[in-house]
């Protein structure tokens, strides 16, 4: 029996749907997971007050004990940060205020500000010891880059197993993730946001699907867009040749910080994917579509 569900959580609108035994089982699941995504935002949140990273942004030099998941969410992201060389940072909270002020309002930020929170981005650094993290400055950590999709696999990882589960579709925003049981495929449909023609790909079964663009949360001015992604060596929108960037694997939390990454890290992107075997579609400012090796199999 089947049941759905459209939910609003995470600046974004979100969608479910799963096929189970019962009724009453399809429910039931679609309620726990909806919870699921709301205690893991409550706890998340940069700009929620009471949540952990809130709280662990106000805890510069002192050890704060960390529940099990998000301890495990803080090392990943550090641990991945480190790896892409900035290009996805955990430490985008170093701006995530000012530039959400900027795009709600419209308005650029002070470039001096900028260069304030440069040097306080390049010195950022968490410790952790067992299940404590000390942070070294306030307002560092922001998980908006990495969190669904940490999320959408947490989510499939604790519910597969149910017996009674035939399948799974989970749209976090942006962040998809499949389940099935049988033999059965989808097909799944991604948007051109320049030229709003959709990209079909054909025969997704357990696999994640996460996009990261600068098609959303944006103005401009003088001509120049302005985004949500952020250049962590610059602290402005990063400069990307791409208008979308998606990402195709296994691990939803993995597939979501490298959608930021090759948007950031730009024309060098798919030379990563070529050389490392991973399913990436990139979508250039003109509209052309470009697929690394393992993405063709999908299109």
């Amino acid at each position: 029996m089947e049941a759905q569900q459209c939910f609003y959580s995470m600046n974004s609108v979100m969608y479910v749907y799963v096929d189970c035994d019962k009724q009453a089982q399809a429910d039931d699941l679609i309620f726990q997971i909806i919870k699921t995504v709301g205690k893991f935002e409550r706890k998340w949140s940069c700009f929620e007050k009471g949540s952990v990273v809130s709280r662990l942004n106000r805890s510069k030099d002192r050890w704060m004990l960390i529940e099990k998941d998000t301890f495990d969410l803080l090392k990943k992201s550090c641990e991945y940060s480190l790896n892409s060389k900035g290009n996805f940072s955990l430490f985008s909270g170093v701006y995530a205020s000012v530039w959400k002020d900027a795009i709600l309002n419209e308005k650029l930020p002070d470039d001096q500000v900028i260069k304030n929170l440069i040097g306080k981005q390049k010195n950022a650094n968490l410790i952790f010891k067992w299940r404590l993290v000390k942070p070294n400055d306030n307002d560092l950590i922001d998980l908006g880059g990495c969190a669904k999709g940490y999320i959408a696999q947490y989510i499939k990882d604790k519910f597969e197993n149910l017996s009674y589960l035939h399948s799974l579709f989970l749209n976090l925003g942006g962040n998809i993730i499949t389940f099935s049981r049988d033999e059965s495929t989808s097909d799944i449909k991604i948007i051109n946001p320049i030229t709003n023609q959709d990209i079909l790909l054909e025969k997704i079964k357990n696999i994640s699907i996460v996009t990261s663009g600068d098609y959303i949360q944006n103005f401009r001015r003088d001509g120049k867009l302005y985004h949500h992604i952020i250049d962590m060596n610059t602290g402005y929108p990063a400069d990307s040749p791409f208008c979308s960037v998606t990402v195709i694997g296994d691990d939803s939390f993995l597939c979501d910080c490298r959608a930021t990454d090759f948007y950031v890290r730009g024309n060098s992107a798919m030379e990563e994917c070529n050389k490392n075997h991973i399913a990436a579609i990139f979508i250039l400012k003109n509209g052309d579509v470009l697929a690394s090796e393992s993405a063709k199999q999908f299109i």
